[in-house]
């Protein structure tokens, strides 16, 4: 008898509403998610050709200038942020860089891997150095994302400052023809491909994803304290991606997108 009610007791306990205190009646409790809204902050680049290199950077930083064709993809608005990679691996906080401490800073300090891992972690991936390029907006690699010439004056890029200046908050400057921050300066941005510079001298040039082996991992946009040069956007560098000790290199993610094809009418 006292079984049978004990049991019948437990049941309405169980199916009883939760009572939470300190939350409001009807509302859902909010809690950190950088896994929410995944596009957010993003912009699409549309499938097209796009004039890859330069040949006045030479052949280890952007010669020759080749057509490319790319699929659409979409493109972090901003560089990833100390506060929004620290949602995900929070340990980095331990070790930011003074140059870049900020929460709206950019991230630095981050191995290749770490920054591909985040970027895994939230449903993207690095871009490629393809895609890099495209959606930093020159008319071709020469150019920088707001046209042909470089002047600190006009304020366009965070870039060929004093050293001990570090990086501005993401989006301090104006953004280039795709609505993105931050492509030239600020911090060095890692991307998908390995490094050689003979892979611009192959034929096929169809969303390209460089070698499949190497030892440094591209790197892209310039820094804070770099030479203009740097910062055009067919310019191309290398780094260790083994390294955390870098505190000009950042990186932002990016999704790849296949080729749209349109539904059958009917269906």
């Amino acid at each position: 008898m006292h079984k049978g009610l004990l049991i019948v007791q437990l049941v309405l306990l169980l199916a009883a509403p939760l009572s939470l205190p300190a939350q409001e009646a009807g509302k859902t409790p909010e809690y950190p998610n950088p896994y929410r809204d995944m596009t957010h902050d993003m912009v699409l680049i549309p499938a097209g050709n796009f004039e890859q290199g330069c040949d006045a950077l030479g052949p280890e930083h952007g010669a020759p200038q080749h057509t490319v064709y790319l699929e659409a993809f979409m493109i972090d608005k901003f560089e990833v942020t100390n506060q929004r990679f620290e949602e995900v691996m929070p340990d980095h906080k331990l070790r930011r860089s003074h140059l870049s401490a900020c929460d709206r800073c950019p991230v630095s300090k981050v191995t290749w891997y770490e920054a591909a891992d985040y970027c895994h972690l939230i449903g993207k991936a690095l871009p490629s150095e393809a895609q890099w390029e495209k959606a930093a907006g020159g008319r071709n690699g020469c150019d920088y994302p707001w046209g042909a010439e470089f002047k600190p004056e006009e304020g366009k890029a965070h870039g060929k400052i004093k050293l001990k200046d570090g990086t501005a908050k993401v989006g301090s400057y104006p953004p280039n023809k795709y609505g993105l921050y931050d492509m030239a300066g600020n911090l060095w941005e890692w991307v998908a491909d390995w490094y050689s510079p003979e892979y611009y001298f192959r034929e096929v040039m169809y969303n390209p994803r460089g070698p499949r082996y190497g030892v440094m991992k591209v790197r892209r946009g310039g820094a804070w304290s770099d030479h203009p040069n740097g910062m055009r956007v067919g310019y191309r560098d290398w780094s260790y991606p083994f390294s955390r000790s870098y505190s000009d290199i950042g990186f932002r993610c990016a999704i790849s997108l296949g080729p749209v094809t349109p539904s059958a009418k009917g269906q």
